[in-house]
């Protein structure tokens, strides 16, 4: 086959650099843009014509643009590379003023005694943005699975603010037939009543105050938080129901660290979870005498919460699909509940897991870092 046309090799570069989707800048040793391709124009907003001449600095937001003479600087004197060949993700400067997430690569060009850096850049906004939608709908997954909770703990939570109300109610009936009486004593009884009526509207008041922190909506807030009350806490919302069904839930606090960074709410949740499913497996199986032990251990830069009871366990069968989400043996459970979970203790550094107790029921442990992590 034979070329009837003569080669020019710079205007076939530029036709392949054109036609490149992603964004290819060519820099020299000093970061002095010599190419800037057309997809490079749409992602940044300058003409080539306009960049090129320009430092790559133009190109990057602070502290990049501060620091990037010195990374250049110590790869020339040192030719130990901090980026070459390793793939990352930037935040690039458009023209307008923008930053724009991008995924960057660069390759080095040596010839004739000069060195060329390549940098292709992907833009990374619209993924940024399917991936801020995946973590709303998350968080947005989260709060209906609380609220579903929420909805299987009602009857045990209007008991257990009826219960001070009618408290309330009875010390306010005898109060009112202590008012005519004038004496010392009817005074002092008085004051008890009040005290008790207090005692009694702060008690109800709790229950609605944690009712009200595991209904909240927000996003991943963590903060410091002691680890044995906030257990203590989720187990008094099943205060009715270990009543009701003569459950035992012992707790077993093994751990030396006392302050956490966690999510209140969301940690609420997977304990709530978890022990919600505990207790209704074992009175759907009867057992007796029904036992849940909730431990907290302390090994290797984590903390672990095991919940664990004496039921029937999980099926074999089923173990591998435990944390799919919309798998469920309920029968009218939506299977959202574990996946979810295990998504919360993800998003913390640690993870959630089953085994078979030697109790012989199911025994699942959320494991926690110490450290702060995202």
């Amino acid at each position: 086959m034979t070329h009837d046309l003569p080669y020019n090799g710079s205007a076939s570069l530029d036709a392949l650099l054109d036609a490149a989707v992603d964004a290819i800048i060519i820099s020299d040793d000093e970061g002095t843009i010599v190419q800037f391709n057309s997809a490079a124009e749409r992602l940044f907003g300058y003409a080539a014509a306009d960049i090129i001449g320009q430092n790559l600095t133009t190109l990057m937001p602070p502290p990049d643009r501060n620091q990037h003479g010195q990374y250049m600087s110590r790869y020339l004197n040192s030719g130990q590379p901090a980026i070459i060949g390793i793939g990352r993700e930037v935040t690039g400067l458009h023209a307008s003023g923008r930053t724009v997430p991008v995924h960057l690569s660069v390759g080095e060009i040596k010839s004739g005694g000069r060195e060329r850096f390549v940098g292709i850049l992907r833009d990374l906004s619209e993924q940024k943005k399917y991936e801020a939608a995946v973590i709303t709908l998350e968080s947005q997954l989260a709060h209906a699975d609380r609220l579903v909770a929420l909805g299987e703990l009602t009857a045990g939570m209007a008991h257990e603010i009826n219960q001070p109300l009618t408290a309330i109610a009875a010390f306010s009936d005898a109060g009112a037939r202590l008012i005519d009486n004038d004496n010392d004593a009817a005074r002092t009884e008085l004051k008890n009543i009040c005290g008790r009526i207090s005692q009694q509207a702060r008690r109800a008041g709790d229950v609605i105050a944690r009712l009200r922190r595991l209904s909240q909506k927000g996003e991943l807030s963590k903060s410091s938080h002691d680890l044995q009350r906030l257990v203590q806490s989720a187990l008094q919302l099943f205060d009715h129901e270990v009543r009701r069904s003569n459950a035992a839930i012992a707790t077993h606090f093994n751990h030396r660290t006392k302050l956490v960074p966690v999510d209140e709410i969301q940690i609420q949740q997977v304990l709530v979870n978890l022990i919600k499913n505990s207790l209704d497996a074992l009175a759907e199986s009867a057992t007796e005498p029904a036992q849940v032990h909730v431990h907290v251990e302390e090994e290797d830069e984590h903390l672990y919460i095991i919940v664990e009871d004496n039921g029937p366990g999980v099926d074999p069968e089923n173990e591998p699909h435990l944390f799919e989400p919309f798998f469920t043996t309920k029968d009218h459970g939506v299977g959202l509940g574990l996946s979810i979970c295990r998504n919360i203790a993800v998003a913390h550094g640690g993870n959630l897991r089953y085994k078979r107790s030697e109790r012989g029921g199911a025994r699942f442990t959320l494991s926690l870092p110490l450290t702060y992590i995202g």
